[in-house]
C-alpha cells in the first residue's frame, strides 16, 4: 500500500500538470517522509524464501541453547541457500558438493566473503536435509546430529563467531525426496578463530530416503573424523 502510494504521488509530482514541483521545498519535504516509510519496508530481510524457511531459521535463531549472541537474517545467504536448494533437487540427490562446489566456495562465488579461516574446499556453513515435511520434524533431525547441533547452534567457538543465516525450503513432488531443506549460517569478519580438527570433512547430510547414495551417514563421518586425526 505503501509503495503504491509512493508510485502514485511520484507519478503526480512528475507529470505535465507539475513538472516543477518535485523541486520545491514542499516537494522534497513530502518526498522525504515517502521514501522514509518506503526504504526501510524494501530493504527489509527474511531469514527464508517462504513461511516455513522463515520458522525454521526463527526457531535456530531463538533457540533456548543457541550460543550465539545475535544470529542476524541476511539476503545473500538467502538466496545462495535457494540456490543451493535448486542444485540438489536437480541432482536428486543430497550432497554438500551438489552444484559441483563445496559450500564454502559457492558462498565467495555469490559474493559472500568469508574469512580465510574457511578452507576454500571445505564446508563450515551448511546443513542439508530431505524427505522431512515439517519443520519441527526436520529441526529435531537437525539436532539429533551432533556436526548439525554445533553448526546450528553455535556449540563452540568458531561456529559462534558465526552471525549470519539464511534459510531455503523447496518441495519438488517427481523427485526422490520431495522436500529439501538448506540452512546456511556464516560470518564475514576476519578473526583467528579456527574449527576443531574436523575441518575438511563434510558433515552427514540428513536424509530419510532408504537408499543414501553419496550421503555420509553419521557413523561413517565419526569414523573418517577419527581415522584422519589420530
Amino acid at each position: 500500500m505503501i509503495l503504491w502510494f509512493y508510485l502514485f504521488i511520484m507519478d503526480s509530482m512528475t507529470s505535465e500538470h507539475n513538472p516543477r514541483y518535485i523541486s520545491t521545498p514542499a516537494g522534497l519535504l513530502l518526498m522525504g517522509f515517502i521514501l522514509s516509510m518506503v526504504i526501510p519496508a524494501v530493504q527489509a530481510t527474511s531469514c527464508g524464501n517462504n513461511p516455513a524457511a522463515e520458522q525454521l531459521a526463527n526457531l535456530i535463531r531463538t533457540h533456548e541453547n543457541q550460543q550465539r549472541p545475535e544470529l542476524i537474517c541476511n539476503t545473500t545467504l538467502n538466496q545462495i541457500a535457494q540456490i543451493k536448494a535448486s542444485h540438489v533437487v536437480t541432482s536428486q540427490n543430497i550432497w554438500h558438493h551438489a552444484g559441483r562446489m563445496s559450500p564454502n566456495q559457492l558462498l565467495r562465488h555469490h559474493g559472500f566473503k568469508l574469512p580465510k579461516t574457511y578452507p576454500l574446499f571445505g564446508n563450515q556453513v551448511e546443513a542439508l536435509a530431505g524427505g522431512e515435511a515439517s519443520v519441527d520434524a526436520v529441526l529435531n533431525d537437525f539436532l539429533n546430529s551432533e556436526p548439525h547441533r554445533q553448526l546450528l547452534l553455535g556449540e563452540d567457538a568458531f561456529f559462534q563467531a558465526q552471525d549470519q543465516i539464511g534459510v531455503a525450503f523447496v518441495e519438488a513432488p517427481d523427485t526422490d525426496h520431495r522436500y529439501y531443506w538448506v540452512v546456511i549460517i556464516a560470518d564475514e569478519r576476519n578473526h583467528t578463530i579456527r574449527q576443531n580438527p574436523v575441518v575438511d570433512v563434510d558433515p552427514p547430510v540428513i536424509s530419510k530416503k532408504k537408499s543414501r547414495g553419496r550421503e555420509i551417514k553419521e557413523k561413517m563421518y565419526r569414523r573418517k573424523v577419527r581415522s584422519r586425526w589420530r
